[in-house]
Order: structure tokens, then C-alpha cells, then sequence
């Protein structure tokens, strides 16, 4: 089998184990990782990576690139690879603002690149079936972690992982299936209260918990249900990151996927740049 040959941007924390989890997926080749950072650039090295300052600096032959940086920096990047003809799997939130996701979503279309956002709770082993044989009429989404961050990012970094993981899960992509009834923050933590198609869905998200934790609770027929959806994999075993360089490969070679498309990381991301608003 051939290869996709990738470039991982960004060899910061996450973007390190991307690089790791691509390097050993039998679907990738990692041509090189991208950081300004020269801290980045020789833990990169340290870890058997070719690293490069600048895009401007990528090899011959890159097919397509994983952005694993801060979201403030995702479509400036997204944007560039695309004009190069690369094609994207961009880390959630897909960008930081109304404007930037335009112009994404108009670049990918211009350059006909295929653009994808990491939503890698799709491919969480507890969600391998959708856990509800009926689509309940509430839920509640609980996430948080142990990092510290403000309500507005609370809501970008935690809580959009849920948004999306709710539309995929409800089918619920519409514009028109979602109405916000209600925000309050509370601390390191942000709840919101959503109309998503026939369901209300609450969303719980807290920075600078004890322990990092998710959740999914609903009203089953005959009482309340609950779903873990913590789990932490080594590097030895298949996690849901793998899985979803499984399903990047799949898409780039034309076959079918649960990857979040483009629209659907623009979705997320415009509904939790809606929430954090009313804030």
C-alpha cells in the first residue's frame, strides 16, 4: 500500500503524540514536523523527526498536513497548505472566528483541497455504536480538565468537542436545528443549555478541574443513563487518534468516513463562537 506522506505542524504537546501516532499508523509516511519554536524543533529531532522552521521550508512530495497548533494560528496555516495543494486535517476548533472559517471554507473550495477538522471524539472507542437505539429527548454533556483557561475557552477548547459530538450523534448539522435557551458561567466552568432537532442538550465545561473527565448522560425509557468517555491508550495500543488518521487516510483515498468534514468544523466551531458570545 502506498503511503500518504505527511507534514505534522506544530510540536507542541499534541502535536507531538500526532506525529508519534502518525509515524507508527501503517497508512502515513512523516515527511517532516513544522515549528517556529527551535525548543520544538530539537524535541522533534530528539524524537527521530526531520524538523523545519517554516512552510515555506516543507519538502517535495508533502500530500497532506496535520495543524496541531494554537487556534488562533489555524487558518493562516490551513490556508497556506491549501495553496500549495495540500490537503488538511486541522485541529479543533477549526478557527477563532466567524471571518477566518469563511475563508477557509472558501480557500478549500478555490484550491479544490480536501479540508477536515479534528474532532477526534467521533472515533472514541466508547462511541463505536451510537449508544441510544432512539434519539432521547435530553441530554447532558459533561467535560472538563485539569488545564487551566478563561470562560471563552472553556467553550473553544472543551465544550466544542461536545457540540460537535452532539450533531454527530443527533444528525443535527442545520443551521436551523440549533437554538441556544440559555448560558451561565460559574467559575472555571461554562453551562449551556441548547434546541438541537427534538432534543435539549446540556453542555457542562470546566478548565482547572482535579481530574480531566467526559461524560454523556440521557433519559433512557426507564431511567437515566450514563456513558464514560475517559480513556487514555499508550502508544502501544490503537487510541482514538489512530482512528482517526485511519479515517483521514480513508477520505483522502476517496473512501467513506465519520472524519468531520470541513462544514462540520465549521458548525461546531460557529455554535460555540455563538455560545461564547453570551458570555
Amino acid at each position: 500500500m502506498t503511503r500518504t506522506r505527511i507534514a505534522v505542524v506544530g510540536y507542541g504537546r499534541f502535536g507531538r503524540i500526532h506525529a508519534l501516532r502518525a509515524r507508527a499508523h501503517p497508512s502515513f509516511e512523516v515527511l517532516c514536523v513544522v515549528d517556529p519554536c527551535l525548543g520544538a524543533r530539537q524535541a522533534a529531532q530528539a524524537d527521530g523527526f526531520h524538523a523545519i522552521d517554516a512552510l515555506q521550508r516543507l519538502p517535495e512530495g508533502v500530500q497532506a498536513a496535520s495543524v496541531v497548533t494554537p487556534v488562533d494560528t489555524h487558518a493562516h496555516l490551513a490556508i497556506a497548505l491549501m495553496n500549495l495543494g495540500i490537503d488538511v486535517l486541522v485541529e479543533k476548533p477549526m478557527a477563532a472566528c466567524e471571518d477566518e472559517i469563511d475563508t477557509m471554507l472558501a480557500v478549500a473550495q478555490a484550491t479544490r483541497c480536501k479540508l477536515f477538522t479534528g474532532h477526534i471524539e467521533r472515533f472514541n472507542q466508547a462511541l463505536a455504536l451510537v449508544p441510544w437505539a432512539t434519539a432521547p429527548r435530553s441530554i447532558v454533556f459533561s467535560r472538563q480538565s485539569r488545564l487551566p483557561g478563561s470562560g471563552h475557552s472553556v467553550v473553544l477548547d472543551l465544550m466544542v468537542h461536545d457540540l460537535d459530538l452532539a450533531a454527530h450523534l443527533l444528525r443535527c448539522h442545520a443551521t436551523d436545528s440549533f437554538h441556544i435557551l440559555g448560558v451561565q458561567e460559574h467559575g472555571g466552568g461554562v453551562s449551556a443549555q441548547v434546541a438541537m432537532g427534538t432534543a435539549v442538550v446540556d453542555f457542562h465545561a470546566l478548565h482547572g478541574a482535579d481530574t480531566s473527565s467526559a461524560a454523556i448522560r440521557w433519559q433512557g425509557a426507564a431511567a437515566m443513563c450514563e456513558l464514560p468517555l475517559s480513556h487514555r491508550a499508550d502508544l502501544a495500543q490503537t487510541d482514538a487518534l489512530t482512528r482517526q488518521y485511519t479515517a483521514f487516510h480513508e477520505v483522502l483515498t476517496g473512501q467513506h468516513s465519520h472524519l468531520a468534514s470541513a462544514m462540520d468544523g465549521a458548525t461546531a466551531a460557529r455554535r460555540a463562537l455563538a455560545i461564547a458570545a453570551r458570555l
